[in-house]
C-alpha cells in the first residue's frame, strides 16, 4: 500500500479502528479513500453541514448494498437522540426513531451511545439490545444494524453513525471500517459546525451579558425597518447609558462592575416584550428596539418603565448600590429613515438626558444635534484650556457665626474662555467627568489652591481651612498618595486642607470609599459632607464615615424662615450634626432673615452671597487684609 492510501485510511482517527486494514483488499481501500476525499472536499468548500451529513450516508450506502445509513445526534439537553441524516429511511421511520433514549435496550444506536463503543447486531429480532425498539425493526424491515459512536475532538460522544441491513448478517471487516471512517468524518463535520456556531456567537453576542452586540442589533434593526416600511408601522430605538458607571469600576473594581452589568441586563430583559430586542453596545451602553409601537406616547411609556427599573438599589453581595440611567429615544419614521440615523439620534438624545441632570428620558429633536456638536466643540476647548492656562480658582469665604471672622474658603474653579468670558463650573464639570478630564482638572485645582493658601499663611494671615470639592471619579485607591505628594510639594500642613464629598458619591461607591476617606483622615485632612439631605445616605452610614463637618445644601436654605418645610429640614440637619459632634455649615445664605434664623438654630459657619461671592485670589487677600486691619489695636 502506498503512503497516501495508508494515511487516508487511518486519517486522524481519535479511537482504535474496529478492524485490521490489512484484511481489506486494495479495491476496498480505494473506496474508503474516495469516501474520505469526497467528504473532506465538501468540508473544504464550506458546504452546509446537513448536506455533508446526508452525503456521508449516501456514499456509505453506495459502498454497502442493501443498507440504509443514518446519523443520530443528542438533543440540546443531551438526553435523547434524534435523526439528523437518513436519506433512505422514510419519514415515518425517522419519526419513530426520534426521541430515542440511550440505554441497554435502545437498539444498536442507543447502545453505542450508552456504552460509548461500537455495537454490531446481526439479528434485531433476537438480540436483547433491541428489546425496547423491536417494533421499529419489524415495521421497517431492519434485520441487522451496526452502529458506531460519533466523537468530537475531545472524545465526547455526541451521537451515532449506523448502517442498517435488510437481511440478517454480521458485519465484515470492510463494513466495520466504513463505520469507523464515516463516524470519524461525521465527527469532523459536526466539530466544524460547533466551532462555526461558537465563532458566530462570539461575533454576534456579548460574552459577559449574553446579549446581542452592536453587529447583531444592526441586523435586527435593518430587518425591523424593512418590515415597518412595508406595513407602515412604527418602531422606536432607546439608547441607555448608566450614570457614572465608571465610578463603580474605578472604586470597586471591574469584577463588581461586571456583576452590576449582568444585574442591569436581567432587569431590562424582565421589562421587554418577546418581540423587542436589547443589545449591549459596549461598556455601560445598552440599546433597545421596540417594534410595533403605536405612537411616540407609547414609546415614552416604555422608556418610563425602563427608567423605573433603576428606582431601587442593586444588591451585589452584602451591599446595595444606587445606579441610575439616562435614556435617549428616537422614533421611526419621524426621527430617521435608516438604522444609522435612528441610532445616532437616540444617542444624541441620551447625551441630552445626561446634560439635563441624568436619570431621565429625552426624545430626539433636530436641535439636539446642534447641541451635541456644540458639546463636542466645548470638550475639545476644555482639553486645550488645561494646557493653555485658561482655568482660574476663585475663593468664597466662610465666616464663623460667633466671631464673624473668616475661618475658611471654598475653592471653586472657573474657566476664562477667550471668547465666551468667565464660565462657571456648572457649565463644564459634568463635561469634564464624561470626557475623563476630571482627574487632571481636580489635581490642578487642588495644587493651585493649596499653593495659594500656603502663600497666605506665609504672609501672616490667620489660619484658614481650604475646602475643595471632590468628584467621585477622583476617589480611587491611589488618591491619598497623590494628596500626600501634593502636600509635601506645597509645604501646606494637612490640617488646613478639606475635601467636600457628597452623599451620592458615597452611595455610588457602595461605601467602599470609606477606606480611602479613612486614609485621608489619617493624613490629617478634613472631610465635609456636602449637599447634605439631597442624597440617599442613611444615618448608620453617616455615623461610620470619618467626616468633620456637614454642609446644609443651599436648596434648604432658600426661602427660610418663610418656607416651613425647608426650615424644618435645616433645623433637623443642624441638630443631627451637633449630636454627632460635627461642625455645620450653611451655604447659600443671601438674606439677613436667613442669617438670623440659622444663627438661632446654632449653625456654626455661614457661606453665601450675603457676605461675598467667589472672588479671585487677589480679591480674597484683600478681604483677609481688611479683616486683619480691623483687629489691629488703634
Amino acid at each position: 500500500m502506498d503512503a497516501e492510501s495508508e494515511s487516508i485510511v487511518a486519517a486522524g482517527a481519535s479511537h482504535e479502528p474496529v478492524c485490521d486494514r490489512r484484511n481489506l483488499t486494495f479495491a476496498q481501500l480505494e473506496k474508503l479513500m474516495q469516501l474520505q476525499r469526497d467528504v473532506l472536499e465538501m468540508v473544504a468548500l464550506g458546504e452546509d453541514t446537513d448536506v455533508i451529513l446526508q452525503e456521508i450516508c449516501r456514499l456509505s450506502e453506495a459502498i454497502v448494498p442493501d443498507s440504509a445509513a443514518s446519523i443520530m445526534l443528542f438533543d440540546e439537553m443531551h438526553e435523547c437522540l434524534n435523526v439528523r441524516a437518513a436519506p433512505s429511511i422514510p419519514n415515518e421511520g425517522i419519526m419513530a426513531l426520534n426521541g430515542l433514549k440511550p440505554g441497554p435496550g435502545a437498539g444498536s444506536c442507543g447502545n453505542a451511545v450508552y456504552r460509548e463503543q461500537p455495537v454490531f447486531v446481526e439479528n434485531t429480532m433476537t438480540d436483547p439490545r433491541w428489546s425496547g425498539v423491536r417494533q421499529v425493526a419489524r415495521d421497517f424491515g431492519l434485520c441487522a444494524c451496526w452502529s458506531m459512536p460519533i466523537r468530537i475532538c475531545d472524545g465526547q460522544v455526541i451521537g451515532s453513525f449506523a448502517l442498517s441491513s435488510f437481511e440478517v448478517r454480521p458485519p465484515e471487516d470492510f463494513h466495520r471500517r466504513i463505520l469507523d471512517t464515516s463516524s470519524y468524518l461525521a465527527g469532523i463535520v459536526l466539530q466544524r459546525q460547533d466551532q462555526e456556531q461558537r465563532l458566530w456567537r462570539l461575533a454576534h453576542y456579548d460574552t459577559l451579558t449574553g446579549l446581542p452586540n452592536r453587529l447583531l442589533f444592526g441586523d435586527r434593526l435593518e430587518h425591523a425597518l424593512a418590515h415597518a416600511q412595508r406595513t407602515r408601522e412604527h418602531l422606536a430605538v432607546i439608547y441607555l447609558d448608566l450614570d457614572r458607571f465608571k465610578n463603580i469600576n474605578d472604586s470597586l473594581g471591574h469584577q463588581t462592575g461586571d456583576r452590576l452589568l449582568c444585574e442591569v441586563t436581567g432587569r431590562l430583559r424582565s421589562e421587554l416584550r418577546q418581540e423587542d430586542s436589547i443589545a449591549r453596545l459596549g461598556g455601560d451602553e445598552f440599546i433597545v428596539l421596540l417594534e410595533d409601537v403605536k405612537d411616540a406616547t407609547d414609546a415614552g411609556q416604555s422608556a418610563g418603565r425602563l427608567l423605573s427599573l433603576f428606582d431601587k438599589p442593586f444588591q451585589l453581595g452584602d451591599r446595595q448600590y444606587v445606579i441610575t440611567t439616562s435614556l435617549g429615544v428616537a422614533f421611526y419614521p419621524g426621527d430617521g429613515q435608516d438604522a444609522q440615523t435612528l441610532v445616532k439620534n437616540a444617542d444624541t438624545a441620551m447625551y441630552e438626558a445626561k446634560a439635563r441632570g441624568r436619570h431621565q428620558a429625552v426624545f430626539y429633536q433636530p436641535e439636539l444635534t446642534a447641541s451635541v456638536q456644540s458639546r463636542m466643540v466645548m470638550e475639545t476647548e476644555l482639553r486645550q484650556a488645561l494646557t493653555r492656562g485658561e482655568l482660574r480658582v476663585h475663593y468664597q469665604p466662610q465666616y464663623d457665626v460667633v466671631s464673624g471672622r473668616i475661618v475658611g474658603a471654598e475653592a471653586l474653579v472657573r474657566w476664562e474662555h477667550p471668547e465666551k468670558g468667565l464660565i462657571p463650573p456648572g457649565h463644564f464639570i459634568s463635561l469634564a467627568e464624561d470626557a475623563g478630564l476630571i482627574g487632571e482638572l481636580g489635581a490642578w485645582v487642588t495644587e493651585t489652591a493649596a499653593a495659594q493658601l500656603k502663600a497666605w499663611l506665609d504672609q501672616g494671615f490667620s489660619p484658614l481651612q481650604l475646602a475643595i470639592n471632590l468628584s467621585p471619579k477622583q476617589l480611587q485607591a491611589e488618591f491619598p498618595e497623590r494628596v500626600a505628594q501634593m502636600l509635601a510639594q506645597s509645604g501646606l500642613p494637612a490640617r488646613h486642607l478639606e475635601f467636600e464629598i457628597t452623599e451620592n458619591l458615597v452611595m455610588a461607591t457602595g461605601g467602599e470609599a470609606s477606606g480611602v476617606l479613612d486614609t485621608l483622615k489619617d493624613f490629617g485632612v478634613g472631610l465635609i459632607m456636602d449637599d447634605f439631605g439631597t442624597g440617599y445616605s442613611s444615618l448608620s452610614q453617616l455615623k461610620h464615615l470619618p467626616i468633620d463637618k456637614l454642609k446644609i445644601d443651599c436648596s434648604f436654605v432658600r426661602n427660610i424662615p418663610d418656607d416651613a418645610d425647608n426650615a424644618a429640614i435645616a433645623r433637623s440637619i443642624i441638630a443631627l450634626g451637633h449630636s454627632l459632634d460635627l461642625i455645620v455649615i450653611a451655604e447659600g445664605v443671601e438674606t439677613r432673615d436667613q442669617e438670623a434664623f440659622l444663627k438661632d438654630l446654632g449653625c456654626d459657619v455661614f457661606q453665601g452671597f450675603l457676605y461675598s461671592r467667589p472672588v479671585p485670589a487677589q480679591d480674597f487677600a484683600e478681604l483677609l487684609t481688611a479683616e486683619a486691619d480691623l483687629t489691629q489695636p488703634a
